[in-house]
């Protein structure tokens, strides 16, 4: 049986820009659930009457129930109207996180290459909801540093931001450098202190850059799933924002290798697929303070210009095993692969048939877990406008993946509501529709019942 068609709400228009803007695989979390409610974040454009042709950030929540329920509740939606995102640069997105210790909502936005542009609510905004009316005073200014973490030369140079719940405080990661030179550091939020406190710099590129499928916390263990890319230095001359282009040089032809690494102390200390120390952000004896690219983290050898995506996909399951989500070519034909390390630490790798075949550069996917065990890919038509979702079931020890729904209409990096799929039967995935005849495109979110596959 397949799954029934799903409840669409429209969250807003797209703007209307070369590059997208909004759904884009990167961004953890553009949709989020804490508390009962579920909060997402997109951009829309400021009204033509603006001398700028910029974008608003906007935040929406609603309340969600374990069923799916488009009627009884409706998206309520703020939008920062003091600050324009101006570039027109698909990196540039936002990315939400909402600590449940304390109800606090993180925004982070608007960053290629560029200082840190972040604001935070009120404490309790997410955990009093009636006593909060959903507006923009609840939020500070945009700042250029985190809350505890004094503004310096780390915050200066961001690209995508993503936060993770780890219990009730949150960890904050993003990119230091750029395409190719590039490292990634830690922050973690305590919901105690309401302050944030540096750990490190968890991965660091040499002559090359991290590249991570996602960042996950699930019973009690943090992974962690990259690639890397290696730099190629740029024809002369070189423009001053040639690392803040869209496509050069430093392109996803670079990428190779698939590396793996875990931490059960909240990110200090990360170990290798096999448990050995790979770092300890505090020091020690002969241990390294980051996971350099010679460490030994590699699970799979995948040569330069083999096809395989940065930032596409991964997932944790409730016995231990971790999921990612990439393609490859195979035999001269571009395929949608899964890579799955079991709960004894064996890795194994899967070519995905029966649905459309991937492009070299198509947009990515989404990998994610249900309360069950069950495992889905959320693959978008590279190729033509449609959505698919295929799943794996626990009890038949994931031996297939079978498609169970496919719908058209859809132009996006399709991004999974973990935290929902946590504790309900209801996919919920933000992305964009297909351009209408009127040349409009909406941001909206699918709500998509599993219980009835």
């Amino acid at each position: 049986m397949k799954l029934t068609p799903p409840a669409i709400s429209i969250l807003g228009q797209d703007p209307n820009r070369k590059h997208r803007i909004n759904a884009n695989s990167f961004q953890q979390n553009a949709i989020t659930t804490a508390h009962g409610w579920q909060y997402a974040a997109f951009y829309t454009a400021v009204p033509p009457s603006k001398t700028e042709p910029g974008c608003y950030v906007n935040i929406a929540r609603r309340q969600v129930h374990p069923g799916v329920n488009n009627v009884e509740t409706e998206w309520q939606v703020l939008t920062f109207e003091d600050y324009e995102q101006v570039h027109d640069d698909g990196h540039d997105t936002i990315s939400i996180g909402v600590c449940e210790g304390d109800g606090t909502v993180h925004v982070a936005f608007d960053h290629h290459c560029d200082e840190l542009k972040f604001r935070i609510s009120k404490g309790g905004v997410a955990r009093d909801i009636s006593s909060h009316e959903w507006e923009t005073s609840l939020f500070t200014e945009t700042r250029h540093c985190l809350p505890g973490v004094e503004e310096g030369e780390l915050v200066k140079e961001v690209t995508y931001p993503r936060f993770v719940n780890v219990g009730n405080e949150l960890l904050f990661t993003y990119r230091t450098g750029q395409a190719g030179l590039g490292s990634d550091l830690l922050y973690k939020y305590s919901a105690a202190t309401h302050e944030y406190t540096f750990l490190g710099q968890h991965l660091t590129g040499i002559s090359n850059s991290p590249y991570i499928n996602g960042i996950d916390y699930r019973q009690d263990k943090l992974h962690i799933s990259w690639c890397y890319r290696n730099f190629v230095t740029p024809p002369n001359p070189v423009a001053a924002d040639a690392h803040q282009q869209q496509a050069g040089p430093n392109g996803p032809e670079n990428n190779y290798d698939l590396n793996y690494a875990f931490s059960d102390d909240q990110g200090v200390t990360w170990k290798s697929s096999q448990g050995r120390v790979l770092a300890c952000m505090e020091g020690g004896e002969g241990v390294e303070t980051t996971i350099l690219p010679d460490a030994g983290a590699r699970v799979f050898e995948i040569p330069m210009g083999s096809g395989i995506l940065n930032q596409e996909g991964q997932a944790a399951d409730w016995d231990g095993g971790v999921w990612v989500l990439n393609r490859e070519r195979v035999d001269g034909e571009m395929m949608w692969i899964v890579y799955y390390r079991n709960p004894e630490g064996v890795w194994m790798r899967k070519m995905i048939s029966g649905v459309l075949k991937p492009t070299e550069t198509g947009s990515r996917g989404s990998v994610c877990v249900d309360r069950k065990g069950d495992v889905y890919l959320v693959l978008p038509g590279n190729s033509d406008a449609s959505l698919n979702i295929m799943r794996a079931r626990k009890e038949e020890l994931y031996s297939r993946f079978e498609p169970v729904w496919m719908w058209d209409g859809f132009d996006g990096e399709p991004l999974v509501d973990v935290k929902r799929l946590e504790t309900s039967d209801v996919l919920s995935m933000f992305t964009r529709t297909s351009e209408d005849v009127d040349g409009i495109r909406n941001v909206v979110v699918l709500d998509l019942l599993l219980t009835e596959v």
